[in-house]
């Protein structure tokens, strides 16, 4: 059986095979590479053109953001409820 070891402030220690050290440093996000416009043909050398092209054409990204796809809750008015049970009210009334 495969097992193994690493130092651990010092002190060999085994540790599980699937083991994944703390990072020591922050981990910073390399910049994109530069690639085409499929919007106008320009080429984005970087992340805040990318941005900037896209705010410029009023395009958005899709990825894991789902809130532009989901509907956005309908408000109904103020006292549309004491209406409804109102109006009811004198309808059933008038049945009787």
């Amino acid at each position: 059986m495969r097992r193994r070891f690493v130092y651990i402030e010092g002190v060999l220690t085994e540790v599980p095979l699937n083991y994944v050290p703390e990072p020591r440093s922050a981990l910073i996000m390399p910049d994109i590479k530069p690639y085409q416009s499929q919007i106008d043909g320009r080429l984005i050398t970087s992340r805040s053109r990318h941005r900037d092209h896209l705010r410029e054409h009023n395009c958005f990204e899709i990825g894991n953001e789902t809130k532009y796809l989901q509907p956005k809750p309908i408000k109904s008015p103020p006292g549309l409820k004491d209406s409804i049970l109102r109006a009811t009210h004198e309808v059933l009334s008038k049945r009787r």
